[in-house]
């Protein structure tokens, strides 16, 4: 039996099901949401913890019967946030809540394969450690709170959040923190909180790359064409589309990328590279749970067939 820990609203999740289905495959998928307003019945007790299972329609999967677990998505609670606003008690209680049991949950299927466990990805600045260890360039990178140490950086500067981006809802708008471009640090305070900056690379083009189990999916993004997608491919406009082709990696960055993604115990996710000006492959960052169906639709690459495989080989 596999278990897909996900969002109700995940298209990659409904991809790789079709697959599993397919197949003939059993699995249940566990939504996050369905879970916390008990359209998924969960029940353990620590007097019978091997009784332990979900219930969805009738159907019952005990946790000891589950060989493997897929982490996708698991921790979005969508509709909370369109109903709460996701700045009050209410919601950080709920979401409190939500935490513990899917810490629980994780505990207790801590002895399955897993494609992606959560909580083995290092802090950021530590998977760039590991990066530059096994030879992947980097940019020139700090977290500092002081406006002194930026004039370590000879060159253009960037920042962006030191953990998971995340949208700040205020006055009933929501505000992305992506990654910006520091034009001038004369503006700055001498003071403030830590703050994850790096070196503005001069690009040719991004590369995204999705790794799975030593397999490598790689895909050119034309960022460049486009001032408002120079920084962060992400603010998308639609009247000038992003071309996005599938790319062959040089074979030794490939190795180097295999290498790198065992030395921090991930078998899957979403690696992104700049290819400078100068020819040069930089690493930026990986998101293990990041969206795979950018890659698969304009590369015509068959990820969701892949990632449903992985599961069934585990």
């Amino acid at each position: 039996m596999i278990l897909i820990l996900s969002t109700p609203t995940d298209l990659d999740t409904e991809k790789v099901i079709e697959w599993l289905n397919h197949f003939e495959e059993p699995f249940f998928r566990l939504n996050d949401e369905d879970l916390m307003m008990g359209i998924t019945e969960f029940f353990f007790s620590p007097h019978d913890s091997h009784k332990t299972y979900f219930s969805y329609k009738g159907e019952k999967v005990y946790l000891k019967d589950i060989r493997t677990v897929w982490f996708r998505k698991f921790g979005f609670l969508s509709t909370y946030e369109k109903e709460l606003d996701r700045n009050s008690d209410f919601y950080k209680y709920i979401y409190s809540e939500f935490s513990s049991v899917r810490k629980l949950i994780l505990e207790l299927l801590a002895d399955k394969k897993w494609l992606y466990k959560k909580g083995v990805l290092p802090s950021k600045p530590l998977v760039l450690e590991k990066a530059i260890s096994v030879g992947l360039r980097t940019p020139n990178t700090a977290i500092t709170s002081r406006k002194e140490r930026l004039k370590n950086f000879n060159e253009k500067l960037i920042t962006k959040p030191i953990g998971e981006g995340k949208q700040v809802l205020a006055n009933s708008l929501n505000f992305p923190f992506m990654t910006l471009a520091i034009n001038s640090v004369n503006h700055l305070p001498h003071k403030f909180s830590p703050s994850y900056v790096q070196e503005q690379i001069a690009k040719s083009y991004e590369v995204r790359v999705f790794y799975l189990e030593g397999k490598l999916f790689s895909m050119a993004i034309f960022s460049q064409n486009d001032k408002k997608t120079e920084i962060d491919f992400r603010v998308f406009d639609p009247e000038q589309p992003i071309r996005f082709v599938p790319y062959n990696l040089p074979k030794d960055v490939e190795l180097k990328i295999i290498k790198f993604m065992k030395s921090i115990n991930l078998n899957t996710g979403s690696l992104d590279f700049i290819k400078n000006t100068e020819g040069e492959y930089i690493f930026l960052e990986v998101n293990p749970a990041g969206q795979f169906g950018m890659t698969a639709y304009p590369c015509n690459y068959p990820l969701h067939k892949e990632v449903a495989s992985t599961l069934i080989n585990l």
